[in-house]
């Protein structure tokens, strides 16, 4: 069986009960580039009818979440919050079993198709999956895979096709020729 490689970790994602609070808390105790901060909602995607994310263990599910993502010591931080804080999505769920805290880890997978055969062959569902955005120059859109390793590697890892924040540009990220990350 072929082992897929983990080519980059980009990205620390937190979930939390108040996105806001969270960064102004990040910005009173450290110094970073705050024109970095870029503020999201996927229920807005959604209603653009770019977003497609709406599963949770497989399942059809509908949640959404804001988000803000900054540039931090070299890594993508982003802050995550459910709209709907009560049970049944990743991030509520999250947030009830554990409180605010590290929810995944952004990794770039160097061959995909091997993770999800392993993932397939070891009984592992997809946690959530999603696509968002125009169609890149290589025929894919920016999407992420994710997959709860908690109880095997104690991380939840956001698989991305793509590569954001600082890290974008960097070689190891593979990312589309227009893919521009924002």
């Amino acid at each position: 069986m072929e082992k897929p490689a983990v080519n980059l970790i980009f990205q620390v994602a937190l979930c939390v009960e108040n996105m806001e609070q969270t960064l102004e808390n990040w910005r009173k105790i450290f110094d970073f580039d705050e024109s970095t901060i870029v503020r999201k909602s996927t229920k807005d995607a959604y209603e653009r009818e770019n977003w497609n994310g709406l599963n949770y263990n497989e399942q059809p599910c509908e949640f959404f979440h804001k988000f803000c993502r900054f540039s931090l010591g070299g890594l993508d931080i982003e802050i995550i919050e459910p709209l709907d804080k009560s049970p049944g999505n990743p991030y509520s769920d999250f947030l009830i079993e554990h409180g605010s805290g590290i929810h995944h880890l952004g990794v770039k997978i160097g061959n995909q198709p091997a993770l999800m055969k392993t993932m397939k062959e070891m009984g592992i569902p997809r946690y959530n999956y999603s696509e968002m955005g125009p169609v890149l120059a290589d025929g894919s859109r920016k999407g992420c895979t994710f997959y709860d390793l908690r109880e095997l590697l104690g991380v939840i890892l956001e698989c991305g096709s793509v590569v954001v924040g600082p890290l974008a540009n960097d070689p190891r990220a593979g990312n589309p020729s227009d893919f521009i990350s924002d």
